[in-house]
């Protein structure tokens, strides 16, 4: 976000009191507002480190002050005991809101508050009438993404830890789908997405143009594909009949253009009989007994309230009708050229492939894996490209907040056996190249074992690396591993070691940094 209108001040208790002067907010509301902001503030360093989010901490809390105040007229704090809660309840949310009338129902917790703040504003994420069979659902995924996005800063965390136990009961696919195309393209392309209010623009083919650039055209291809057979499973409880009826109709196109001398074939037919159809209006259209008969024909069969005013108005209906017919055979002559007829043939076997779920006996769990399974080749593809330390720690930053990501309520990315060989690829990969670049101090001379070492330091929820000590010793056949965040143990784990003393590369029982200061 752009600096706001309040982003020159540090003080935001003040901020926020001179914008609630101007609300009719109760007094209990108001001070949740303002320990929601305070819990951002103990927060937001974490939160963004952890993520790997480049806003500032100002320009954040700008855009929450700056909606209270545009979009926030009432704000009102549902009872949990009161019957006024079922409207929550109803719809599973911690607030509900009325962008029009600029009205918030929350619980009375700051993270509710929040919430509905964030969810007031408007948001458009506009896209093509092209992709009709997925627009509906995937704009409200992406809304719900946005939600789920900035409420984390106090869902899961507190200014001390990180709390994922917190991230069960939302929804999982707005969350996985958000977050992939946050960290694999960004979170401006996202914001612009969502605040631009122009039709102009067809966001999935500039997603689908930055994932191609970045990732190649298999991976993109795939990922795509993946997310738009993942955002139409989602759909299917409440439209699997309409999904089923597109279904069909795709299926019948791609067949039709099966066989190319068929395809042809059909066009030419279609084209001959709309050429009838023009001459026998140009003939109408000049002949003025015929316009007199042409317009008593169709107004005996029209209601009263459709009849034809008179018989320029149906010149004006014809010539128009006539218009359409050669719109329609320029089309067909376009669909014939060989590059057009390839280019809507893989546009329909597409289409095809992400409707097909509809004939598919899967549950949501499938594509929501087959999704991430997408988005971590997407990863692994990029790695070639790493050229420096900053983003070898960024990558290893956001592949740490990735793995946590849920798939289900009870799974997190890294739960899953096939999701979390990709992960161990990623990290393998990042954590050799991050100690041959000196990035990380290495610990032992064997790749397999120094990397599972770090690894774990890796698996903690310390927020910043440069806080990570490590210390090792052997016991036996085991080697126990010491994580420390500054002075604080923070974890103790024990890996199988055949190997012995001399093939560590630190000293047993040292504690030794595990980024290179």
């Amino acid at each position: 976000m752009k600096k706001g209108l309040f982003s020159k001040f540090k003080d935001y208790n003040y901020i926020l009191d001179k914008v609630l002067e101007e609300k009719r907010f109760s007094e209990d509301a108001k001070n949740l507002l303002l320990n929601m902001i305070y819990k951002i503030e103990n927060s937001y360093k974490d939160y963004a480190q952890i993520k790997g989010i480049f806003e500032t901490k100002t320009d954040f809390i700008d855009g929450i002050i700056d909606n209270v105040s545009k979009y926030c007229k009432y704000l009102f704090l549902v009872d949990p005991k009161k019957e006024e809660v079922k409207m929550l309840k109803e719809q599973n949310v911690l607030a509900l809101t009325n962008e029009k009338e600029k009205r918030i129902y929350a619980y009375p917790t700051e993270l509710a508050i929040l919430y509905g703040v964030i969810e007031i504003k408007p948001k458009y994420f506009y896209i093509a009438r092209n992709y009709y069979y997925l627009k509906e659902q995937l704009q409200a995924l992406l809304v719900e993404g946005t939600i789920l996005n900035d409420t984390e800063v106090i869902r899961n965390f507190n200014g001390w830890s990180w709390n994922l136990a917190e991230d069960a009961n939302i929804n999982h696919v707005a969350n996985m789908i958000y977050q992939a195309i946050r960290i694999l393209i960004d979170e401006d392309f996202l914001r612009e997405w969502e605040q631009n209010t122009s039709s102009k623009i067809d966001y999935i083919y500039e997603m689908r143009k930055e994932l191609l650039e970045y990732y190649g055209k298999e991976c993109s291809r795939e990922f795509y594909i993946a997310m738009a057979r993942l955002v139409v499973a989602s759909s299917l409880k409440k439209n699997r009949k309409k999904v089923k009826e597109e279904y069909d109709k795709v299926a019948f196109a791609y067949n039709s253009m099966k066989n190319k001398t068929e395809y042809i074939y059909r066009v030419s037919e279609e084209k001959k009989k709309i050429t009838v159809e023009i001459e026998a209006k140009d003939k109408l259209l000049n002949d003025s007994k015929g316009l007199i008969q042409e317009f008593n024909k169709r107004n005996s069969n029209l209601p009263d309230d459709m009849k034809i005013f008179n018989v320029s108005a149906l010149v004006d209906i014809l010539q128009s009708e006539r218009q359409k017919c050669i719109k329609r055979i320029k089309e067909l002559n376009e669909l014939v050229k060989p590059l057009n007829y390839s280019q809507l043939k893989n546009e329909l076997a597409e289409k095809l492939s992400i409707l097909s779920v509809v004939t598919e006996n899967n549950d949501i769990r499938k594509y929501s894996i087959d999704f991430q399974e997408a988005a971590l080749k997407c990863f692994y593809e990029n790695l070639n490209k790493i050229s420096n330390k900053e983003e070898i720690i960024d990558i290893i930053y956001k592949m740490r907040y990735y793995r946590k990501i849920r798939v289900t309520e009870n799974e997190k990315i890294e739960d899953i056996t096939v999701l979390y060989d990709y992960v161990k690829k990623i990290l393998k990969t990042l954590v050799t190249i991050a100690c041959k670049e000196r990035t990380f101090n290495i610990f032992c001379k064997d790749i397999e074992f120094n990397y599972q070492i770090i690894e774990k330091a890796l698996n903690t929820s310390i927020a910043d690396y440069e806080d990570i000590d490590i210390s090792l010793k052997i016991d036996g056949e085991m080697l126990q591993i010491y994580v420390y965040d500054n002075e604080i143990l923070d974890r103790q784990v024990e890996i199988k070691y055949p190997l012995t003393d001399k093939d560590l590369s630190i000293k047993q029982g040292k504690r030794i940094p595990m980024y290179v200061m």
